[in-house]
């Protein structure tokens, strides 16, 4: 009975701190937010999450204004042992429910072994190391209501696949990772040649995996400047008969943070080349910029990219301001500019969310 109580009053208790920069690895251990549970697998245990709503209100178009209860993801993880461990991570996007759009997806599941601190590998399904918000997706993490579309459409942002990864922190505040995973995939289900990068996802479930991808990541953090870059390139006919598909996605990106303020930068291409309908290449680039007074960041971000050889040309200015009354909660209000070939598409914005 006191078992049962014990375990009881754990999952009810459970609770678990991320950083700001939505690293899985940091999550708390059960035994430091509930001393009293010991010697049971509770303690190998870590726990957390993030979420998220938005309401969207379409200035220069017909239509219905939006308020979604956007991204609602746990985190539970595993201590094996001191050098082995569980990392996962399930998504409910849009309410979770399939009849109104919504869904449910593993997003991360994975284990780690640790060799050193310059050599861990992961095996299992985790996001793809490119990116800035592609890889630190949490709300807190960035200042828009809405993620940047350059790292949606060209990156593009959540990506998430199977494969094996090696990583590690080197001397002087450098970091890599690099490994392979399933490659992307050229075709649809209908055998009809998809030509944009987004679309060709297949997010580890059932992934074919005739091609496979190689990618690579280096980053330097230190004294408030981080500097990276990724590079991804795969075949992406995945055994369909006739197909030969290459893609390649690459960016580059940096942040400067002194005294309150915060300036970011990222510069993304996409190239897909192939025998059938799918060369294409996209490109673009987003800076943003805030200054923190207290609880308060009023903020700037400019975006621009093209994707699908011209087929479009987005220009996005967003100003606003974040309250942050803890680091771990935000509320958000932003209003974008958003040109499309000229035509306005304008909104406003606001947004809430948590990470814990």
């Amino acid at each position: 009975m006191k078992t049962i109580t014990n375990t009881l009053l754990s999952l009810a208790a459970l609770t678990a701190i991320i950083q700001a920069e939505g690293n899985i690895d940091t999550l708390t251990p059960l035994t430091e937010v509930i001393p009293e549970v010991q010697g049971s697998a509770l303690d190998k245990i870590s726990f957390g999450g993030y979420g998220k709503m938005d309401y969207t209100n379409y200035l220069d178009k017909d239509g219905s204004d939006k308020l979604d209860i956007y991204r609602f993801i746990m985190y539970v993880g595993y201590q094996f042992t001191d050098n082995i461990k569980l990392v996962s991570e399930l998504e409910w996007e849009h309410g979770g429910r399939e009849s109104t759009g919504g869904y449910g997806i593993v997003e991360q599941a994975y284990i780690d072994f640790k060799v050193n601190e310059a050599l861990s590998v992961k095996v299992g399904h985790f996001i793809v190391p490119v990116g800035m918000v592609n890889l630190y997706h949490e709300p807190t993490a960035f200042y828009s209501v809405a993620r940047p579309e350059t790292e949606k459409y060209i990156i593009p942002s959540t990506w998430h696949e199977n494969g094996l990864m090696a990583h590690g922190k080197l001397a002087d505040g450098f970091s890599y990772q690099a490994g392979i995973v399933a490659g992307l995939n050229a075709v649809d289900d209908d055998s009809a040649a998809i030509n944009n990068i987004r679309s060709m996802r297949q997010s580890g479930q059932k992934s074919k995996a005739e091609d496979f991808a190689v990618v690579a990541r280096l980053d330097y953090n230190g004294a408030g400047f981080n500097l990276g870059g990724s590079y991804f390139t795969g075949d992406a006919g995945q055994g369909a008969e006739g197909v030969d598909v290459s893609t390649t996605v690459a960016e580059i990106h940096a942040g400067f943070n002194y005294e309150g303020l915060n300036v970011k930068g990222l510069y993304a291409i996409n190239e897909i080349d192939g025998n059938q309908d799918t060369n294409t290449k996209g490109a673009g680039y987003y800076v943003m910029a805030g200054y923190t007074l207290g609880e308060f960041t009023p903020f700037a971000q400019y975006e621009a990219y093209t994707k699908d050889d011209n087929a479009d040309d987005i220009k996005i200015t967003t100003v606003g301001l974040n309250y942050n009354p803890t680091p771990n909660v935000v509320l958000k209000a932003d209003y974008v500019m958003y040109d499309k070939r000229g035509t306005d598409d304008n909104r406003f914005e606001l947004g809430m969310g948590y990470n814990f």
